[in-house]
């Protein structure tokens, strides 16, 4: 048996592109048979509906709303819900998941956003966060410069986002990427912003994943599966035949 997880979903509550709330999503998800997701909304940099003119505690309190939201349902569903969100390096509009951070880490450091990302690397980093680039070779009107992926700043690569051939990731890039750079953690994603696509995307793990820091544990010790397209596959996109 495999225990499937969303890595990418946002939440209307809180990212602007969200088109379902966090509730609409944690529904969805167990319907799938999904046994948990991280929520990864979109930061305060980003395509993100908290007013900046509040306090920094206030915006953080309104960030993870969403999440919060989330937990409550996941907990009435047997649902498990990990906290996680999508920061972009502007003005290159590269997007990072980053996990195993909290709200007390955000609310100690308002700095953050205003990092050269560099230094924002290394903030993450020391603070026991990691840092996946998601849709590294992502081609759209927003993005204003040619990928330029900076392998030694991060811990991960989404080599697959949404659909397999989707035409504005690509998607194989990503692979390329990740093959040239073995150190990296991969993880597939379906970058969910609306419930008819739960299910598509994600990892899988034959255990149950009791938090951020098991699952990039067990990430590292090579115990995941991609979900790409539905299905289950190794670590090389390759399909397995497992029970899920």
């Amino acid at each position: 048996m495999l225990y499937k997880y969303e890595t990418h979903l946002h939440t209307s509550e809180v990212s602007k592109c969200g088109k379902n709330t966090a509730v609409e999503m944690m529904r969805a998800h167990k319907k799938a048979g999904y046994t948990g997701v991280f929520v990864t909304d979109h930061f305060f940099n980003g395509n993100c509906t908290i007013p900046r003119h509040l306090s920094w505690k206030e915006q953080v309190d309104l960030f993870v709303r969403g999440y919060k939201l989330a937990e409550s349902e996941g907990e009435k569903l047997d649902l498990d819900v990990f906290f996680a969100w999508e920061y972009v390096n502007n003005p290159f509009g590269e997007d990072y998941l980053i996990y195993n951070l909290d709200y007390d880490f955000l609310l100690a450091h308002p700095e953050q956003e205003h990092l050269p990302f560099e230094e924002y690397s290394r903030l993450i980093q020391e603070n026991g966060g990691y840092l996946i680039q998601a849709h590294p070779y992502r081609t759209a009107d927003y993005i204003l410069y040619e990928a330029n992926p900076k392998v030694d700043l991060i811990d991960g690569v989404e080599v697959n986002n949404t659909t397999s051939d989707s035409p504005h990731n690509h998607n194989e890039l990503a692979w390329e990427l990740a093959r040239a750079n073995p150190q990296l953690m991969r993880i597939s994603g379906t970058d969910i912003h609306n419930t008819d696509l739960a299910g598509l995307g994600g990892v899988a793990f034959p255990y149950r994943i009791k938090s951020s820091q098991h699952f990039i544990d067990a990430l590292k010790a090579g115990d995941g599966y991609l979900i790409i397209d539905g299905e289950i596959t190794d670590m090389e996109g390759n399909k397995v035949d497992k029970t899920v």
